[in-house]
């Protein structure tokens, strides 16, 4: 069984240091912002690395729900996924939360 922790979080706050801690953890995986593709394709928010970051991720909000709530990579028993709050656009649903 895999332990998930959602940590949704904002801008500006500690959120990559607990990450970090996270990441040290041999029996955890972890996941950093994975709607960021997906808020920058249905935004049109011009950020750095916005094409490296809409090649790398999947850019639909229901492939990262199905990803992030499927199987932990790499078989861990925690899976800490780091989430950003204003990712979230009005339109993605939120039944799975």
């Amino acid at each position: 069984m895999t332990v998930r922790i959602a940590m949704w979080l904002g801008p500006r706050n500690l959120s990559i240091a607990l990450m970090r801690s996270f990441e040290a953890r041999p029996d955890t995986t972890v996941s950093d912002e994975p709607f960021y593709a997906a808020y920058l394709a249905a935004s049109g928010a011009i950020h750095p690395l916005r094409a490296e970051t809409l090649a790398a991720q999947p850019s639909d909000w229901r492939d990262v729900v199905r990803q992030i709530t499927g199987p932990a990579p790499g078989d861990k028993t925690v899976w800490y996924q780091k989430h950003m709050a204003h990712h979230m656009q009005p339109d993605f649903g939120l039944g799975w939360i």
